[in-house]
This record gives C-alpha cells, structure tokens and sequence, in this order.
C-alpha cells in the first residue's frame, strides 16, 4: 500500500502520458462516476433476496480472484 506522499512521488517523477491518463480518470471516478443507480441498487437486491431464498449464490473473495485470474488467461 502507497501513502499518499508515495503517491504524490511518483506522479511526479512519471512523465508517460499514458499512466497520468490512467490517473487523472481514476480521480474523476472519485466524483462518483462509479456510484451505483437506482436500478443497479434494485438489482442487487434482487440477487440477495435469491440468495436468501437459496435460489441464487454467493462467491468467497478467493473465489472470485481464481475465476478472474481464470478469464484472464
């Protein structure tokens, strides 16, 4: 993990447009361009209540990180 001084350091020190790209985006994401909607929220609410009812299922974090890893290949 990266303090933000870490941070700060290396974006300085980095001069591929590329990566400040990549940065400059993930900031903006801060402003809640990833925030869930209206229909997203009713959607996982949907899957939980099939989960309570044992229609549905639920994946461990280490199950999930083996089917990315997976798709990834």
């Amino acid at each position: 993990m990266f303090t933000k001084l870490d941070l700060i350091e290396r974006i300085i020190a980095t001069t591929d447009e590329k990566v400040l790209e990549k940065v400059g985006k993930a900031l903006e994401a801060e402003k809640g361009e990833f925030a869930f909607t209206k229909e997203h929220l009713a959607l996982l609410e949907v899957r939980r209540e099939r989960r309570r009812q044992g229609k549905g299922r639920g994946y461990t974090l280490t199950e999930v990180k083996r089917m990315v890893k997976s798709k990834g290949k």
